[in-house]
Formats: structure tokens, C-alpha cells, sequence
């Protein structure tokens, strides 16, 4: 009876907690917040869940498929294997596509929002920067697009978010992460970066700014003595000088694809907060942008009236808002300086720049609490400061969540003839059979069968070269189309014409329903095969 008693008061008390929580205006916010984004991932999921595979998606998930011992394909050597080892288990145990999907992309991201609010939270006392941040990245488009794709963005970012929450929450500020207790902070920032990197090689970038910040915490000790300065300032040097040698004398795939100082410096990689913050109409105005760009005009100069602050940094929660204001721009002047300097892309493509989105969040809601503040101080009103930023944050929300619905559903199909094709192959074909295709990953993974690329995996992709390789492999199938240009020479494309007693169209797949415009042709070679199947053509 005691017992009984016992528990209904653990129960009473549990639930007089919740309804405690609950009337703190921030967490209840927070919980409509995460419930909105859920339902909006969940309705993407569900539209995308069958969506074809692209190129980069195919090459993790052929890759899954070959360690789980269902297709013939080796993983590039600029990637590394974390993802596809993942995938393959999931892929063995019989897991249908989809359900991996939810699995391996659902979860994560909405882990992610969550992983959001927690860090700015731990960064700032003000838990309106932590919500707005929330609420802007629940439907970023650029992340929800490719939140519904076989990326590893955001297993990535998972361990990254996680990095930061224990250098801000445990080291910054001295408290245990968890069962983590603060001395071990520094060892689980390394694990969780290592992590990061161990899904997508790219995400290193955030790592210096990481590194930066730590020197400055420590700047009390290592500047006050002159001689450990220069001992470490001269290591610190050295280290750079060798690491530029090593990757100058050896190539490296995976290295040299984030050094490249043959190419010209990558200003454009300036434009990435734009690129993120667009607006759906020309019309209307940039305003998350505008207010990114506040929120860094302020920090700036804040830093340059109090940057004393920087000589006297330490781990506690004094100048909390300082040091993760310090953190955030140094991940963003940091990754900056790496892509236009180091990685210098010609192009960009915004997910490349994940790793900043923290900073990016927090000066972009700073920016929207400051304007609010500054229009309701001189309006004498507080209401009008939380009316600001309601209205603000639910325009932001309303321009990303319409640019990113417009994009997912525009590409829901793409690549859908590659797929069909590849499928259409893998029920006519053996599994000894091999084919000749420029979608190399992509139908690897629907086919399952062995794929060569025009070249033939090798640098001369001339006629002569092809026709000597084909001879000799004997593929059973060779797909022509419009598909990944950059990988088909332009001689393929009137090969099957000239060379109609080697091979008959099987199958093709149109763009119009009157069926004149091709996109995809399945030509199937004219010789004979002597395998060991009872399956028949």
C-alpha cells in the first residue's frame, strides 16, 4: 500500500513539473515550434519517400548496396565509408528504401532542430535567439531539400551540433554534459568532431574555427609568458608549413578536393548568406539577410568598443553571450576564409556551407531582436518589440518553407527515367551481366549489376578505346542519354547509329506522351552470352 502510494506521488509530481514547464512562454514556443517543423518534414517525407536517386545519393547507396553484398560498386575515393557501412546494415537486415529513408534522413533532421535550440540555448541567456534560430531552420530550404536525400549533411552536422554543445555547455561554462563530466570536455569535442568528419570530409572546416577559440579561452595563459608564446605561436607554424608540404608533394584525393591553389580565389563563395536567405519574388526584400548582416554590424561593434573582453576570456558563464558570439564568427570568418583561399569552388553549392549555419542563425535572429528593440524603445512600447519579432520570424518562415516546397516538388521525378531504366535492366539481365552507362552510380544501384562508365574507367575516352574495351568485357546492355552530359563523350551519342548490327534499341523512355523526344535509350549488344542461369531473355 505504501508502495502504491509512493508511485502516485512520483506520478503527481512528474506531471505538477510538466504543467510547470509548460507555463514558461519560451517551452511551450519551443514544443509548437518543434511539433510545426515535425509536421512539415513529415509531409515532405512522405512525398519524397519513393523520389528517384542522383548522382551523389546513388554513389552512397551502390556503395551500401556492395557492402551488403548486392551490387558491384566502389566508393569514390573523395568519400569516406561511414554512410554507406551505415546504410548497409539496414540494407541486409531487408529494410525496404523507404523505411531507410525515415530512418537515416527523417530522424536525424528533426534531431538536428532539436540539437538547434539546445545549443543556442546553452550559448545565450536570451532564449529568443535559441527560438527564432529554431524556427528559420525548421524550414531553411536548403536543408529541408536535402534533408529528403541520401546525404550525409546531416549525420554531419548531428556530431558537429553536438561538439559545440559540449565546448560551450561544458568547457565554456564548466558544467557536465549529461553523465559527461567537465573534465573530459575537450576529449568528447574531439570525438564528436572526428565523427562529423568520419560522415562528410567537408564538414572539417568548422574544426578551425573550433581550434581558434580555444586559443583565445587559453590567451590568459599562453600570452603571459613570452616564451610559451613563442613556443607555440613557432608550432603552430611549423605544423602549417608541413601540412602544405604533405599535400603538396602527395596527392591525395580526398585531401586535394579542399585544397586546390591552382584555381582562382572564390569570391563568390561571399554570396552564400544571400543564397540561403533568397527571396521567393524579386519583389519582396532579402529581410533575413538584411538582418544577418545587422546582426554581424553589431557584434563588430560591440567588439571594437569592449575588446579588452578578449585579453581576460576564461571557463565560466561570465560574458556568456561574448563567447558564444566570439565562436559563432570565428566558425563563419573561418569557413569563409577556407573556401575562398583554400577549397576555392567556382561554383557553390549552399549545403557545402552547413557548418556555419549556427552562426548564421544566431546573427540572423540577434539582427531581428535588435531592429524589434530599436523600433520599440523609440515607440516606448514592448508589445511592438514582440509584435516585430513575431512578425519578422513568421515572414522569414513563410518565404523559406514557399521557396523550399517549390523546389522539393519540382524535383521530385528528376532522374526518374535513369531509375526505371536501371530497374528494367536488373529484371532482364543476370547478375554476371554488366552494362556500359554515363549514370554509373545510379545504375549501379538500381540494377545491381556490374556498370562501366564510356571510358571504361580510364582517362581516353576516345571511340577507338571504347570499342577495343567493349570487345573484350562484353557488356550485355549500353544506355544512352541526356543524363550526365559531363560524363558522356560526344561520340556516344552517335555510336548506336553507326554501329546497328552491334546493338538493337530495347528500351526507351520520353519526355512527351507522343513519345518523339527521348531522353533514354536501352540498347542490347548482338552477341550471345555463356552463363551458368536458368533465367531466360
Amino acid at each position: 500500500m505504501e508502495n502504491k502510494i509512493g508511485e502516485d506521488k512520483k506520478i503527481e509530481d512528474r506531471k505538477e513539473k510538466v504543467k510547470n514547464w509548460l507555463k514558461n512562454p519560451n517551452n511551450l514556443v519551443f514544443l509548437i515550434i518543434l511539433a510545426l517543423a515535425s509536421i512539415i518534414r513529415l509531409y515532405y517525407f512522405i512525398i519524397t519517400k519513393d523520389q528517384p536517386l542522383w548522382w551523389d545519393e546513388s554513389t552512397y547507396m551502390a556503395s551500401a548496396k556492395n557492402y551488403a553484398g548486392f551490387a558491384d560498386y566502389k566508393l569514390e575515393s573523395i568519400r569516406l565509408p561511414t554512410f554507406p557501412i551505415l546504410a548497409s546494415i539496414f540494407l541486409r537486415i531487408g529494410f525496404t528504401e523507404s523505411t531507410i529513408r525515415f530512418i537515416i534522413l527523417f530522424i536525424p533532421s528533426i534531431l538536428l532542430i532539436y540539437l538547434t535550440y539546445y545549443l543556442i540555448k546553452e550559448m545565450y541567456l536570451d532564449k529568443k535567439i535559441a527560438l527564432i534560430s529554431m524556427l528559420i531552420f525548421s524550414v531553411l530550404w536548403e536543408h529541408l531539400f536535402y534533408s529528403n536525400r541520401f546525404h550525409t549533411e546531416n549525420f554531419a552536422l548531428v556530431f558537429q551540433f553536438l561538439a559545440l554543445i559540449v565546448l560551450i555547455k561544458s568547457y565554456a561554462k564548466k558544467e557536465d554534459f549529461f553523465f559527461i563530466k567537465n573534465k573530459y570536455s575537450l576529449f568528447l569535442v574531439i570525438i564528436f568532431s572526428i565523427a562529423a568528419v568520419m560522415f562528410r570530409p567537408g564538414n572539417i572546416i568548422f574544426i578551425p574555427g573550433i581550434f581558434i577559440f580555444l586559443i583565445l579561452m587559453k590567451g590568459n595563459i599562453l600570452f603571459k609568458n613570452k616564451k610559451n608564446t613563442r613556443y607555440y605561436l613557432s608550432s603552430l607554424f611549423m605544423f602549417f608549413i608541413l601540412f602544405m608540404i604533405t599535400i603538396s608533394k602527395y596527392s591525395i584525393p580526398i585531401i586535394s578536393t579542399y585544397y586546390q591553389p591552382d584555381k582562382p580565389l572564390s569570391w563568390v563563395s561571399l554570396t552564400v548568406f544571400n543564397g540561403f536567405f533568397q527571396p521567393i519574388s524579386p519583389l519582396l526584400p532579402n529581410l533575413l539577410f538584411y538582418f544577418f548582416l545587422l546582426g554581424i554590424f553589431m557584434f563588430i561593434f560591440n567588439l571594437s568598443l569592449n575588446y579588452e573582453r578578449l585579453k581576460n576570456l576564461n571557463g565560466d558563464k561570465e560574458n556568456l553571450d561574448f563567447k558564444s558570439d566570439l565562436l559563432n564568427i570565428l566558425l563563419i570568418f573561418s569557413i569563409l576564409i577556407l573556401f575562398i583561399f583554400f577549397i576555392r569552388p567556382g561554383t557553390i553549392e549552399y549545403r557545402w556551407f552547413f557548418p556555419l549555419l549556427p552562426g548564421m542563425l544566431v546573427f540572423t535572429s540577434k539582427g531581428i531582436i535588435d531592429f524589434s528593440d530599436f523600433i520599440g524603445k523609440k515607440l516606448f512600447s514592448k508589445k511592438i518589440i514582440t509584435f516585430l519579432i513575431i512578425i519578422i520570424s513568421l515572414f522569414g518562415f513563410y518565404t523559406q518553407l514557399i521557396h523550399a516546397d517549390a523546389i522539393i516538388k519540382a524535383k521530385v521525378d528528376s532522374y526518374g527515367q535513369v531509375r526505371e531504366s536501371g530497374i528494367w535492366i536488373k529484371e532482364n539481365s543476370n547478375s554476371q551481366d554488366s552494362i556500359v552507362s554515363a549514370s554509373v552510380p545510379q545504375h549501379s544501384y538500381y540494377s545491381e549489376r556490374k556498370v562501366y562508365d564510356f571510358a571504361f574507367n580510364n582517362p581516353n575516352q576516345s571511340e577507338e578505346y571504347f570499342n577495343m574495351k567493349m570487345s573484350e568485357i562484353k557488356p550485355k546492355y549500353i544506355v544512352v542519354s541526356v543524363f550526365e552530359p559531363a560524363f558522356t563523350p560526344q561520340w556516344v551519342y552517335e555510336w548506336p547509329s553507326k554501329n546497328q548490327d552491334k546493338v538493337t534499341p530495347v528500351k526507351a523512355y520520353f519526355t512527351d506522351s507522343e513519345k518523339k523526344q527521348p531522353v533514354l535509350v536501352v540498347y542490347k549488344f548482338n552477341y550471345n552470352y555463356a552463363v551458368n542461369t536458368n533465367k531466360t531473355q
